[in-house]
């Protein structure tokens, strides 16, 4: 390869100069201009879950119809999510009324929808069949075994309907699973034997999404 530069004077005798190389054919070249760009596939993007084991552990506290009548529960919650949208649950809860000092012991059959409302946070309303127990500390006392099956003596027996709200928070997330924690709420309409009507609660639940299928 030969390269030749030319320079010309303006003023005076015009004059020509003239400079020749000779490249070696195997003298190193800039890799940008011998080597082609490299093109890297992006990464397919995953298949969003069709069917989630949801997992959750709540604390929450409230109040009844009856005044005077503070309360809190803790509750477990195992379900089933489908395409990230509709699931069905189980809860199980435990708690303390101050009236009568009462153990509240609770299971709760339902659905809950919802969606992501941002890309890291899902908001969820459900609805629930409940049947509750409830009997004084001092009957679970005398009778522990049955107070755990749900045939002590004194043992007043409720049933009725759930709703509630939630909002769940991202706060860990990997492909196969994510961990949330946020606020939720509840009201609950019972009947049957006596007590209050009307029980609500407001608290904090934290759990996690596990991808089934």
């Amino acid at each position: 390869m030969l390269a030749r530069s030319e320079k010309r004077r303006q003023s005076g005798d015009r004059f020509l100069v003239s400079v020749a190389c000779r490249i070696p054919a195997d003298m190193q070249v800039d890799a940008a201009i011998d080597t082609p760009p490299v093109v890297i596939a992006a990464e397919p993007v995953a298949a969003k879950p069709r069917g989630q084991l949801l997992v959750a552990v709540g604390l929450a506290a409230g109040g009844t119809g009856w005044r005077g009548d503070p309360l809190g529960v803790g509750s477990l919650t195992l379900g089933l999510r489908l395409y990230r949208a509709i699931a069905v649950f189980v809860q199980g809860r435990l708690g303390y009324g101050r009236i009568d000092q009462r153990q509240l012991t609770a299971i709760l059959v339902g659905l809950c929808g919802g969606g992501y409302l941002t890309e890291k946070s899902y908001g969820r309303l459900s609805v629930a069949f409940i049947h509750q127990h409830e009997e004084s500390l001092a009957a679970v006392a005398e009778q522990p075994g049955g107070a755990l099956l749900g045939i002590g003596t004194g043992i007043r027996h409720r049933a009725g309907v759930q709703v509630g709200i939630g909002w769940d928070f991202v706060a860990y997330r990997q492909p196969k699973y994510e961990l949330t924690v946020g606020p939720e709420a509840a009201v609950s309409y019972l009947t049957y034997s006596s007590g209050p009507s009307v029980y609500g609660f407001a608290g904090i639940s934290a759990g996690g999404t596990f991808r089934l299928f």
